[in-house]
């Protein structure tokens, strides 16, 4: 679906809540969410708090969004590759966002860890996908799970060992980066990259 093809009314809706949502993303880069303030971002966009709270009902609602669209944009990313490509490419695509961005990662797992991320109320228009990734794309509401799971659904293995490797994978996407903080997440592709080739190996998916 081609922008031309979108409403006044869905571009402008749709324009404004990735502009929150970037300039939220930017303000993270050096601060925490705890020090940016709905004002300054008000502020800085030239809207009033009332507005930002007709697109966002919190500050958390707002990582939940940018959850949604990186699910989306790991979506784009695996498109015509097998399911071991894609499970590469999603961690190189990840190591690609923590390292632009530590301070966002670092939110989104304390609040996954202190109150979970509840994406029931998120919705993501057809115009925001068009906006932001070029065109329309199917859209339900997920996560990692929901990307990596069927992936390794198609590998050979036995089924019972499918949630094992999807633990290993996830526990990987999130403590790899943890443990090497203190390092500012350094060449962190190509320490993911060594963990999920354990991953595989163990579970005899590689050679």
């Amino acid at each position: 679906m081609p922008q031309n093809e979108l409403s006044l009314r869905e571009k402008k809706y749709a324009t404004l809540k990735l502009k929150i949502l970037d300039t939220f993303s930017q303000k993270l880069k050096s601060k925490s969410l705890a020090d940016i303030s709905v004002k300054e971002i008000a502020k800085e966009l030239e809207i009033s708090e009332m507005t930002f709270f007709n697109y966002f009902k919190s500050k958390k609602e707002v990582l939940i969004y940018y959850i949604e669209l990186w699910s989306l944009q790991m979506q784009l990313s695996i498109e015509a590759k097998t399911p071991l490509e894609a499970i590469y490419k999603i961690f190189e695509e990840t190591a690609i966002m923590i390292e632009e961005n530590p301070n966002l990662f670092m939110e989104i797992v304390a609040s996954m860890a202190l109150q979970g991320m509840h994406k029931k109320d998120i919705a993501i228009t057809k115009a925001e996908r068009v906006l932001r990734f070029g065109r329309d794309i199917s859209y339900e509401v997920g996560g990692l799970r929901e990307i990596m799971m069927p992936l390794i659904v198609k590998l050979d293995i036995p089924k019972e060992q499918e949630i094992l490797i999807y633990m290993a994978l996830f526990n990987t996407c999130f403590a790899t980066p943890l443990m090497r903080r203190c390092q500012n997440f350094g060449n962190l592709k190509e320490r993911y990259f060594e963990q999920v080739d354990m991953i595989l190996k163990e579970y005899k998916c590689i050679l």
